[in-house]
């Protein structure tokens, strides 16, 4: 692998803003017009995503966790910093087919690309996105703006994630399957509703359960979920199937709060904020038992 050559053939043409200096420098200049922000996500072989999903959409992926997270706080994404830990048993057709994966979502969402790092190693494939946003209002939409009788609202099905992950390890269903590699997240007028209405809101990639905790701890509340509201891949009125793909992650959809008993465009009611700290669920008026696992977690 000769990197200087890989950049050159490969990144370097995804490289289009002025900030770049087409890769032939150690910096770039950031765009920052307004309140600006930024994340980053780190996607690792085994653990993100399966060793013979295919390259391409591993770097659609890799794009997409990073603009959910970035439309979840009310902005558009802007200029992206790539990392990539390159395996030295893949050969150069995969470092393309990657490129073209991340090229191509790079379009989709309008993000420049402005520089990063390629490196080889003696391990699994690891890639990191810095993405950068602004805010469509004022500044971002955090998770600790909510109070208690805020109505909770999703913007999508939840429970892809899971179902297409075990289509894919099962090696069936292809179709169930893209929804885990590519996951459809939330456009950019989802964005728009969130900086328009939204008292809190994240991104939903742990599991809804786990996901509306973190949103009720961060604004001192509790949250009440409905669990027979809550659009899901595989409707069902079993609570281990309902339980399951509320926890499963990877949904990338945006969990907000909001101060309004009115509907909101492409936002389905499932709950509310509560005075008691904790989380309380109900199936048709019933209690439902807490499960002990709310989602994923990231283990230290």
């Amino acid at each position: 692998m000769h990197e200087t050559d890989w950049i050159t053939r490969y990144i370097a043409p995804l490289v289009t803003a002025d900030g770049a200096a087409g890769l032939r420098d150690d910096v770039a200049l950031l765009r920052t017009i307004g309140p600006t922000l930024a994340t980053m996500d780190t996607l690792i072989e085994c653990v993100h995503f399966l060793p013979d999903d295919p390259l391409d959409t591993i770097g659609q992926k890799l794009l997409r966790v990073n603009v959910s997270d970035i439309h979840a706080k009310g902005a558009e994404p802007l200029e992206a910093l790539l990392s990539i830990a390159w395996p030295v048993d893949r050969d150069e057709r995969a470092f393309e087919l990657l490129m073209t994966g991340i090229g191509k979502d790079l379009q989709a969402f309008g993000i420049s690309l402005i520089g990063g790092d390629l490196v080889q190693i003696n391990g699994p494939l690891a890639l990191t996105l810095t993405l950068t946003g602004r805010c469509i209002a004022k500044g971002p939409v955090r998770r600790d703006g909510g109070a208690p009788g805020d109505t909770l609202l999703i913007n999508g099905e939840i429970g892809w994630g899971g179902l297409g992950l075990a289509a894919a390890k099962a090696g069936q269903d292809p179709e169930t399957a893209a929804r885990y590699r590519v996951p459809a997240i939330s456009p950019i007028g989802a964005a728009k509703t969130v900086a328009e209405l939204a008292a809190s809101s994240l991104d939903v990639s742990d599991g809804l359960l786990i996901d509306a905790m973190r949103l009720a701890d961060a604004s001192g509340c509790g949250a009440d979920i409905r669990l027979d509201h809550v659009p899901l891949a595989a409707p069902s009125d079993q609570v281990g199937a309902i339980l399951k793909q509320c926890t499963s992650g990877d949904d990338y959809r945006i969990l907000i709060s909001a101060r309004t008993d009115q509907p909101i465009p492409g936002f389905v009611a499932i709950g509310t904020l509560t005075e008691t700290r904790g989380l309380a669920l109900t199936l048709a008026g019933a209690g439902v038992n807490t499960p002990s696992t709310l989602g994923f977690e990231h283990k230290g």
